[in-house]
This record gives C-alpha cells, sequence and structure tokens, in this order.
C-alpha cells in the first residue's frame, strides 16, 4: 500500500506538519507536539511504498534527523520529482499542478507562506486566539492539499508516461 506524504518546516528547518494519505483512503496530519517517532512510525508501517515531492532530497532527510526514522530503510520511495525529471518536465509541485490542470483552494501559497502561517499560530501574546486558529486551519490546509494534489499528479505523470510510449 502507499502513502502520499509531505512535511512542512518552521525557519530552522523543524517539523511543524507532517501530512500523510493512506491509500485505502485515511488521511492523518499531525502538528507540533503531536509529531514524534512513535506516531509517524504507527502511519507509515501500514504502507510499503512512500510518494513524495521531492522527499528524497527533502521530506525523507528532515524525518530522519528529528525523528531518528529512517524511512527510506523500511520503505520504497517514489519520489515524483525525479519521475518529472525523468520526463523532462520543468517546475515545482504548483507548476506541475498548473500544468496537469490540478487545482487547490491555498492558490498562490507556498512553503514560506507555510512557515509564516505557522510563526502566526504559535504567537501567543499578540493575536488573538481566532487568528491563531485561522493561521493553523490555512497551514493544515495547505498540507493537506500537498499531499491529496500527490495522489493526482501521480496519476497525471504516469497517464504522461503511458502516451508518450504509446505514440512513441
Amino acid at each position: 500500500m502507499k502513502a502520499y506524504l509531505d512535511i512542512e518546516t518552521d525557519r530552522r528547518g523543524h517539523l511543524t506538519v507532517i501530512g500523510i494519505f493512506l491509500e485505502q483512503g485515511e488521511f492523518i496530519q499531525l502538528y507540533g507536539a503531536h509529531i514524534n517517532t512513535v506516531n509517524v512510525e504507527t502511519i507509515l508501517e501500514k504502507a510499503t511504498i512512500i510518494v513524495t515531492f521531492n522527499g528524497d532530497r527533502f521530506d525523507l532527510p528532515v524525518i530522519k534527523k528529528h525523528l531518528n526514522l529512517d524511512v527510506k530503510a523500511t520503505h520504497r520511495s517514489l519520489d515524483l520529482f525525479t519521475v518529472k525529471k525523468k520526463l523532462g518536465l520543468k517546475g515545482g509541485l504548483k507548476q506541475l499542478e498548473q500544468l496537469f490542470g490540478i487545482t487547490r483552494h491555498t492558490e498562490g501559497l507556498n512553503g514560506y507562506d507555510a512557515m509564516l502561517l505557522w510563526e502566526m499560530y504559535n504567537k501567543t501574546d499578540t493575536i488573538a486566539e481566532e487568528e491563531r486558529h485561522s493561521a493553523l486551519n490555512l497551514l493544515l490546509e495547505y498540507n493537506r492539499e500537498d499531499v491529496m494534489n500527490l495522489v493526482a499528479l501521480e496519476r497525471a505523470l504516469f497517464e504522461h508516461i503511458d502516451r508518450s510510449h504509446s505514440y512513441g
């Protein structure tokens, strides 16, 4: 079974959010203090393949560094960044979403914005509780779309491969 995974970090590179969609339909998000080795291991033990976008170079090394969890030692990795490079496609996740017509409600947000949203959520003394939770909810929605759009992007990339082999 596949697990689609994306992380968010703060400016120092510490994990702030981990979103995981398990192929059978379960979506799990951990944030803040809920991110720990046991929780992540428990979720990922249900999968044999981890699908990411640039995860081999970013997400999985960050998880290894901060949780001492070597996902690549226990799972097969399918990094869609590598797939798109082999296809000769340019751009990051958001550009590929546009190319393949994959939509998102958090259009215009990026990883830096995710860091700022986390900082806003953690400003307990300077902003209203409602604003803090609004920032957290937007961050979680952004991460959820990053994760769920991996499913559509994987399908689009492999359909692109099938089409190019059919006509090539």
